[in-house]
């Protein structure tokens, strides 16, 4: 089942094509560092809210995106 794109929660693939990641793992990466703000469902599943990716996007456009951000912290 698709979320629709205007639903305001995201799956991880979900979130790390709407922030073009490369890899999931990549954005659990950033999630790691703190860069992309995530929620905890349980032990091991994460939920992405769409209004946050977008404020953390207009605050850092290009910390979301920058593979050196993401590795360095």
């Amino acid at each position: 089942m698709t979320t629709p794109h205007h639903a305001p929660w995201m799956t991880a693939d979900e979130a790390t094509a709407y922030l073009g990641y490369r890899t999931r793992a990549a954005l659990y990466q950033a999630v790691r560092r703190g860069i992309v703000p995530a929620h905890r469902l349980g032990a091991r599943r994460l939920r992405f809210h769409r209004g946050e990716l977008d404020a953390e996007l207009a605050r850092h456009p290009s910390r979301l995106s920058d593979p050196a951000a993401i590795l360095q912290g």
